[in-house]
């Protein structure tokens, strides 16, 4: 089953999840996840 399309709303706020593979590292320091 397809998931709902996004609402495009201007000034709207989003919640962003990153995960690695089997809950992995995604960044390797805080200057790769400042610059995400």
């Amino acid at each position: 089953m397809p998931r709902r399309s996004r609402i495009e709303a201007p000034g709207a706020l989003h919640h962003v999840m990153v995960r690695g593979i089997e809950r992995g590292a995604v960044f390797r320091n805080d200057a790769d996840r400042d610059h995400f």
